[in-house]
């Protein structure tokens, strides 16, 4: 391997590899009959009081061949398929699957094999499954019953239903109105699938720089885009590295190279046991170059329909924690628009995956010295016939049908763009703002149809002081809402800003088509990382540290609160109060608040969303974990979990999940 090349040389013939290679987008669809196999076992590998206890499993199978498998709560931080030889025949499943399970740092915990004897009648499945534990040293082995049955689809999704962007069919994280009652308790939630397709974790536990050794148990490749919901289907974009393209040392990882090539990274396969595909997967993380995926998945099944992949077309953004803001596809009008990691907008037919368009069009792989930050807004907007999107300076009006520019807007270019739909009567218009930590942020109102601008104004440094300032706003109707705030002038002598006089605000404006107009600010809220707005029934739910705080949009007044002396179930570890990214989603009479979108930590506490209840609802001993491998975002955007017709789909540590939160 070309280790010792220099970097020039490096960059010499990465470049003309890229040139050379092809890019060339292609669309997979799989074939065969799609069949899932729900088993309950009486001793499974979930265990209480150190002795196995009973435990749901799903087989899914591509006619007789296994495709996915899920050990329903298995309690794991991360679970890898070693080897399997599982087939489902006229006579039953037959076969042995082998596990390696890993905790958060990507060491080997645990080896595990299940052994299938299981007869089919019809539908009906019985037998027995025999298991086989290696925990360390310790080995132990027992067989246990099975029965069970063709697993059916869920229930069709009620036709008004969606969740097609980042923020929801509202755009302001509310799930469509009239949904279905929910649970009062999130641990009633019933598992009905894992996506036959791997999605690789994203960045709040996976590998970087500092820990590329966590590759061997969650594998490389990820992004924190979210899954979106569009009649029937679920889509989520991702990216895997390219394993056409050397290691890349010198550019990033020089001084990882040590750890993890040579005689160390020989030391640390011995201790550490790993095998062929785990090996693999820390090299892998590494490597410069990454194909970027397109997944399309039946909502009721998680059967995966399309998969379409470009190559070459990102970077392997997997260095350190924070990464930039990565798009979320808008699904609307038979086609799937992909602010993709490469900064270009991807257009796909729904129903297929194949390509339609993309813009800018692509003429290389990634070339520049510097990781690009992400897509510059979460998803676009199509409003009429105009798909808008904001790149680098400039606000673009494409044609939806085939990419073809109607206008352009130039705009002050800011690290970050996010776009918002604006309702004024009849006329739907685009608000763009621009965000750049430290400096006044700019609010733009553009006019779809031609492009021109209709005002522009400085609102002062909307975002938080922490420094996570992309996207922390939200539209509904005329009203915008948005996080900004204020810091006391400088020191003239030092030139230094006292940071603890730093204030943080959530502000309403009515927008109007000859400007802006301030409604409300209110008292100092102290936010961590990232946190974002929910807007539903004309309450503004706001997000702070270690609070949740409910406002009238038109007022500002507060209606309600929870500080963190009511959240009796929380023990004030990291993650387990709102802080790093908090999300709230709003569904029916439900708030559902994930404390914690940055480091892995993914569980959820459950709320009525009555701003003047704010009942907390479920266990009061500690919030709900799902039980799978959950992931998380890192920085500027959490990953959202649609709710769609009261089924809640998750982006886990190696899947789509989805759950059903419907009470009965």
């Amino acid at each position: 391997m070309k280790y010792f090349l220099s970097i020039t040389c490096i960059m010499f013939l990465l470049t003309a590899f890229a040139s050379a290679a092809d890019t060339t987008g292609f669309t997979e669809r799989p074939s065969g009959q799609f069949r899932v196999v729900r088993l309950e076992l009486d001793q499974g590998l979930r265990f209480e009081d150190d002795q196995p206890s009973a435990q749901v499993v799903h087989l899914a199978f591509r006619d007789e061949r296994l495709s996915n498998w899920w050990l329903v709560d298995h309690g794991w931080h991360a679970m890898q398929q070693h080897t399997e030889s599982v087939r489902l025949t006229d006579k039953g499943v037959h076969g042995e699957l082998n596990l390696r399970g890993y905790d958060g740092r990507g060491k080997l915990l645990n080896t595990a094999s299940l052994s299938f004897r299981i007869t089919r009648s019809g539908d009906g499945f019985e037998g027995k499954v025999s298991l086989e534990l290696v925990r360390g040293e310790h080995q132990r082995a027992w067989e246990s019953t099975a029965r069970g049955s063709r697993l059916k689809p869920a229930d069709a999704f009620e036709p008004t239903a969606n969740w097609p962007s980042f923020a929801g069919p509202m755009g302001t994280l509310q799930a469509s109105e009239n949904g279905p009652a929910l649970v009062d308790d999130l641990s009633r939630s019933r598992p009905l699938w894992r996506s036959e397709s791997f999605v690789p974790v994203s960045y709040g536990n996976a590998a970087d720089d500092r820990y590329a050794s966590r590759a061997a148990g969650c594998r490389s490749g990820g992004g924190s885009s979210s899954p979106v919901y569009s009649d029937g289907v679920i889509y989520i974009g991702f990216y895997v590295p390219n394993r056409s393209v050397e290691i890349d040392w010198g550019r990033y990882h020089a001084k990882r190279k040590a750890e993890y090539s040579g005689a160390l990274f020989k030391k640390l396969i011995a201790e550490r046991k790993l095998i062929d595909v785990e090996i693999k997967a820390i090299e892998d993380h590494f490597r410069p170059l990454a194909d970027e995926v397109m997944v399309a998945m039946d909502a009721r099944t998680g059967e995966t329909l399309w998969r379409t992949t470009w190559p070459l077309r990102a970077y392997n953004l997997q260095t350190h924690k924070h990464r930039g803001t990565f798009g979320v596809p808008l699904v609307t009008a038979g086609k799937v628009f992909y602010p993709s990691f490469n900064n270009s907008l991807q257009v796909m037919n729904a129903k297929s995956g194949e390509k339609q368009w993309e813009f800018p069009k692509f003429e290389h792989p990634p070339q520049t010295k510097h990781w690009p930050k992400g897509p510059p807004s979460q998803s676009p907007l199509l409003i009429g016939d105009t798909v808008v999107w904001s790149v680098g300076d400039t606000t673009f009006g494409l044609a939806a049908a085939d990419g073809e520019i109607q206008w352009e807007n130039k705009t002050e270019r800011f690290a970050n763009h996010s776009l918002r739909e604006v309702t004024l009567g009849s006329r739907r218009l685009v608000l763009v703002a621009g965000h750049q930590h430290g400096h006044p942020s700019s609010l733009r109102l553009i006019d779809p149809d031609q492009g021109t601008t209709m005002w522009s104004e400085q609102v002062g440094t909307l975002g938080i002081h922490e420094g996570q300032f992309a996207n922390l706003l939200a539209v509904s109707g005329d009203r915008l809402v948005a996080y900004r705030y204020r810091a006391p002038p400088a020191d003239p002598e030092t030139n230094k800003i006292d940071k603890t006089k730093i204030t943080d605000h959530i502000n309403t404006w009515r927008v109007t088509e000859s400007g802006i107009e301030h409604l409300w600010e209110d008292s100092d809220l102290p936010p961590d990382e990232g946190p974002h707005l929910a807007i539903a029934n004309g309450v503004v739910y706001g997000v702070g540290k270690h609070l949740v705080r409910c406002l009238d949009l038109e007022s500002g007044q507060v209606l309600g609160e929870i500080t963190e002396a009511e959240f009796p179930h929380i023990e004030g570890q990291v993650g387990d109060v709102p802080g790093s990214n908090p999300l709230l989603i709003v569904a029916g009479d439900k708030l559902i608040l994930s404390p914690e979108g940055q480091h892995g930590n993914h569980g959820f506490v459950l709320f009525d969303s009555d701003p003047k209840k704010l009942t907390l609802l479920g266990d009061s001993h500690r919030k709900w974990i799902p039980p799978h491998a959950t992931t998380t975002a890192y920085g500027r955007q959490p990953i959202v979990n649609p709710i769609v017709d009261g089924r809640m789909f998750f982006r886990g540590g190696n899947g789509i999940y989805c759950y059903d939160l419907r009470a009965r």
